[in-house]
């Protein structure tokens, strides 16, 4: 490998240079004096708590996972169920045969984000293990084995016909090719998406590291279609057009007290979102949903993801102040304070649970 090859798969070097990388702040600190603006516009700090009445916060990544998924229609919705910290494990059991949930399982946070602690899980053994390391409330749905996973984000103005689709990101999830002599940890050290997700798939792939795959054999590394967890995001916006919203919009309009958010989707074909048959909604997003296709370099540019980011915030104060022209109040500066500082006492717990405190027990 020639030095400039060592250097350039570096972490460092991956994340410096290539900007779908970098941290959220150099996304949305540049965004700053345009959410004060519309912010001074509504005469409210808090005006986007406004923009989805039926989700707490308007849905700022601080409600309940399942409280909300159960908002979706039924046909839509994954067999899930709500197990809460400390439950029994016989308890966990009867939840999972009463919702008709077998293994392989996924594991998610209810209070999450960025497929934080999202796991699949293949028996009850690691099942138990896992609620057990982390004493916080779990999200279990059925595994759905589908080709597609798809976020999709939809709005609609409060008292008008105005409606729409303004992002579809496609996803392809993380693998490496076999070409028949190298092992799979030497094919991850050559792809620098693979690369940056190399702790993980030790910890959740070390069986695989020393395999020798046949030239051409695909080797999954991840079943997450997360942005942070390796999957790719490919920008298809532009595939939107009046059946996708029509089928997007007739799932939204069931939603009580929905108006913006991104849907997180699987389905067996991409023509699903037009015909409406084989969907399932694995998560729901509000406004802290974020138009995940400006994370495609090849179709924008960092300059195009800060432009589209504030467009979405200015759809998010029209929703908003509509809708509390129509007697939607702010949430007050104290109440959603002290929200988040609930949520960073909840994230430093979970941050010392993985280093192998016992902070939370």
């Amino acid at each position: 490998m020639k030095s400039w090859d060592r250097v350039k798969y570096r972490p460092f070097w991956i994340k410096l240079l290539n900007w779908e990388y970098w941290p959220g702040k150099a996304f949305y600190y540049p965004l700053i004096p345009h959410i004060l603006w519309l912010m001074l516009r509504a005469r409210h700090i808090c005006f986007f708590t406004a923009a989805n009445p039926g989700i707490y916060t308007g849905g700022l990544g601080l409600e309940s996972k399942f409280g909300t998924i159960m908002k979706i229609p039924a046909p839509y919705r994954p067999k899930s169920c709500l197990i809460a910290r400390g439950a029994p494990f016989a308890e966990v059991r009867r939840q999972l045969a009463a919702a008709g949930i077998n293994y392989p399982l996924v594991a998610k946070p209810d209070l999450g984000f960025r497929g934080l602690l999202v796991s699949k899980v293949d028996n009850e053994a690691d099942l138990e293990a896992y609620l057990a390391k982390f004493p916080i409330d779990f999200v279990i749905q059925e595994f759905l084995d589908f080709p597609e996973e798809i976020g999709v984000l939809y709005y609609r103005i409060p008292g008008t016909e105005e409606a729409g689709v303004t992002s579809i990101t496609t996803k392809e999830f993380l693998s490496v090719t076999g070409d028949g002599h190298s092992t799979v940890q030497e094919l991850i050290q050559r792809n620098s998406r693979a690369l940056l997700q190399m702790e993980r798939l030790r910890s959740q792939h070390g069986e695989l590291l020393g395999q020798v795959p046949a030239a051409g054999e695909r080797v999954p590394l991840g079943i997450i279609g997360n942005h942070a967890k390796g999957a790719r995001f490919i920008n298809s916006t532009a595939l939107a057009d009046a059946a996708i919203i029509r089928t997007i919009g007739h799932l939204a309009g069931q939603i009580e007290g929905f108006y913006y958010g991104r849907f997180d989707l699987k389905c067996a074909s991409f023509d699903s979102l037009r015909t409406g048959e084989g969907i399932k909604v694995i998560e729901v997003n509000g406004v802290c949903s974020e138009p995940t296709h400006i994370y495609d370099p090849q179709r924008g540019t960092y300059f195009s993801a800060l432009r589209d980011i504030a467009r979405h915030w200015s759809l998010i104060f029209r929703i908003a102040r509509a809708n509390h022209r129509r007697g939607v109040p702010y949430m007050g500066v104290r109440r959603l304070a002290r929200a988040f500082l609930d949520l960073f006492a909840y994230q430093r717990m979970i941050a010392e649970i993985e280093r192998g405190g016992q902070g939370g027990n």
